[in-house]
């Protein structure tokens, strides 16, 4: 099987094969394959945009938290 690496963000990698479209992590473990790119595309995207939620959610409960503990 012929791999081509198209791009990379965030740790996703985006891969042509013979037969279609394959999301990787860098562990290699094959997140979502697709005949088409956009559908690739696509899970690349709500997964980033998925991580950047967690990181503000998690930014936000910090400063929560650091506001409750200090004694003002």
């Amino acid at each position: 099987m012929k791999i081509k690496l198209i791009y990379m963000a965030d740790g996703l990698f985006l891969y042509k094969t013979d037969d279609g479209y394959v999301v990787m992590n860098e562990f290699g473990f094959i997140l979502k394959s697709a005949k088409s790119i956009k559908t690739c595309q696509r899970y690349i995207q709500l997964e980033l945009q998925s991580r950047r939620t967690a990181e503000r959610y998690a930014i936000e409960k910090t400063h929560q938290d650091q506001n409750t503990n200090c004694p003002i």
